[in-house]
């Protein structure tokens, strides 16, 4: 092979790599901290109150939420009204995917 075609080989690849590393993700993870306000388990909604104001969230059946290092069921969300917490979620087109919700404290 000779040298100019190897140099233009290389450089279609750091190209294309280029490109493909700076595209933009179709979803960003965003996390919210603030202080459970509320948890209605029949909508499965998470209202979190932050300095900006209340927030509600919801929750997906795969949404992991623990306490403490500890798993806890949405249900018991209810309980921990006041205890602060940060919900780790997703956002893509305007819609939230909530991945996970960290209670520590008050």
């Amino acid at each position: 092979m000779n040298k100019s075609v190897a140099v233009l080989l290389v450089s279609a690849w750091l190209v294309s790599g280029t490109a493909f590393a700076q595209a933009p993700s179709s979803a960003t993870t965003l996390s919210l901290r603030g202080t459970i306000d509320k948890y209605e388990a029949s909508s499965r909604t998470l209202s979190l109150a932050t300095s900006t104001g209340t927030v509600r969230v919801s929750l997906a059946s795969t949404t992991r939420i623990s306490q403490g290092g500890h798993k806890v069921e949405a249900v018991d969300l209810q309980k921990l009204a006041g205890e602060r917490a940060t919900v780790r979620y997703t956002e893509s087109a305007g819609a939230r995917v909530v991945q996970s919700v960290h209670v520590f404290g008050k």
